[in-house]
């Protein structure tokens, strides 16, 4: 349910993981994308997430929900990303698939929810 998930996700302590993960969850992003995502990226005029789908294929535009941007926002605040949206150990390089699932997996057991929760299934479960 989105009151599961709002919890999930009120339980990462860590902003950029819980970022990440809202991202996917709020905009329906495949980890492949909202780890590849560019501050750029951020239309906040037209409240819109440039999607950027590689190899030659069309970016697509998804809405950005006002609580979205503002999670976004101060994340950005905090953490003055300058290539990716969210950089990995190396700014240089996005957050790997593996880091976003880990802090998945560890926000899954701070939460207490039983039902698996993936960065995959977050991108699929839009909010209502």
């Amino acid at each position: 349910s989105p009151e599961e998930v709002m919890h999930f996700l009120d339980s990462i302590n860590n902003l950029k993981h819980r970022a990440i993960l809202m991202t996917a969850y709020a905009a329906g992003l495949r980890v492949s994308e909202a780890i590849h995502l560019k501050a750029t990226d951020i239309d906040s005029q037209r409240m819109m997430l440039r999607v950027d789908q590689g190899k030659g294929r069309k970016d697509r535009f998804v809405m950005l929900s006002p609580r979205l941007l503002d999670e976004l926002r101060a994340y950005w605040k905090a953490v003055h990303p300058t290539l990716w949206l969210f950089p990995g150990d190396r700014s240089s390089q996005p957050i790997t698939r593996s880091a976003v699932e880990q802090a998945c997996q560890k926000a899954l057991r701070a939460s207490g929810i039983s039902k698996p929760i993936t960065p995959h299934s977050l991108g699929t479960i839009y909010p209502s």
